[in-house]
């Protein structure tokens, strides 16, 4: 019985080992960020949405910055 204590026990500690070895080297667990996060507007020509920094705003309406690229419903 005290040899399947051990076991167990150098097994956890192993365990523990490679847990804290791979989570060195991936980083840590990454989460989102708020900083990381953007408002999302639509465009009023083509209703493409799009990140707030890419978009034109144009009168108070949202646009694609590049006109040219922007694709109008038919």
């Amino acid at each position: 019985m005290a040899r399947i204590l051990l076991l167990l026990a150098i097994g956890f500690a192993i365990y523990l080992l490679f847990r804290g070895f791979f989570r060195s080297q991936v980083g840590g667990e990454t989460k989102a960020e708020p900083k990381d996060v953007e408002d999302m507007v639509a465009c009023s020509l083509c209703g493409v949405n799009m990140p707030r920094s890419e978009a034109k705003e144009d009168g108070g309406k949202f646009t694609c910055r590049d006109p040219a690229s922007c694709k109008q419903p038919r």
